[in-house]
């Protein structure tokens, strides 16, 4: 279902200017647009997050210490040829 959304004159001159360079309906365009903010959103709020646990010391040791009993997995039993 369409909704109507109030955009700047701006937007709307870019929406259209891509539209016209891609043939892509504007709709389609504001879709993947909000599905990349989306994206762009939660790798920021993990980086953010990561780098919040790398400033506690004893949450980044807990962190390696996890991460160094995963690392026995990445061969998974096979040997080197």
């Amino acid at each position: 279902m369409s909704k109507l959304v109030r955009v700047s004159d701006e937007s709307y001159s870019k929406l259209n200017s891509i539209t016209k360079a891609t043939g892509i309906s504007r709709q389609d365009i504001l879709d993947a647009a909000l599905k990349q903010w989306e994206k762009d959103t939660l790798l920021r709020q993990a980086n953010d997050a990561y780098a919040a646990m790398q400033q506690n010391s004893e949450e980044w040791a807990e962190e390696q210490r996890e991460l160094a009993l995963w690392d026995v997995t990445l061969k998974d039993g096979l040997e080197d040829e």
